[in-house]
């Protein structure tokens, strides 16, 4: 039974600490995590994904994936054409360009790589009970690793 306890607070720890360091690095350059609600941009970036969008002002051209704002929400699209500082995006799974274009000021970034299905995790994880259930139990991990880890025995004598 020991066992078992260990293996898995050790795989919940581990699993924590990789999606902690997955999301954490890249703020080191710059480059901050968002994550993809729809499947607008499929199959080039799943629904669940996670995009990974390096900040700062840049001119986009034409192809290029960039994360923006449009009013209260962040999206991420393919910019299709380019119109002085006005750009006109479009999802890769859309049909027609997106109604309103953007502007240059408006505009996050450019995606530099997405990982799929990490989106999910990070959902789960917001949520204020599923979240406090994966501390209580990388806790009790912890706990049950330093219970039931024997205790060496000391050697006594010598020559």
């Amino acid at each position: 039974m020991k066992i078992f306890f260990r293996c898995i607070g050790n795989t919940v720890l581990g699993l924590m600490l990789v999606t902690a360091l997955v999301l954490l690095i890249p703020g080191l350059f710059g480059i901050r995590p968002y994550v993809v609600y729809s499947g607008s941009m499929e199959p080039e970036i799943p629904t669940g994904a996670v995009v990974f969008t390096k900040e700062g002002e840049f001119s986009p051209k034409k192809g290029d994936i960039i994360t923006f704002h449009n009013g209260d929400t962040v999206v991420t699209h393919r910019v299709v054409k380019k119109e002085k500082d006005i750009f006109i995006t479009k999802g890769d799974a859309n049909k027609t360009e997106d109604p309103v274009p953007s502007e240059a000021s408006q505009i996050i970034g450019r995606v530099v790589f997405h990982l799929p299905y990490l989106g999910y995790v990070i959902h789960f994880l917001k949520a204020r009970i599923p979240f406090a259930a994966v501390c209580i139990a990388a806790c009790l991990s912890v706990l049950f690793d330093l219970a039931y880890t024997p205790k060496k025995k000391k050697i006594q004598g010598g020559i």
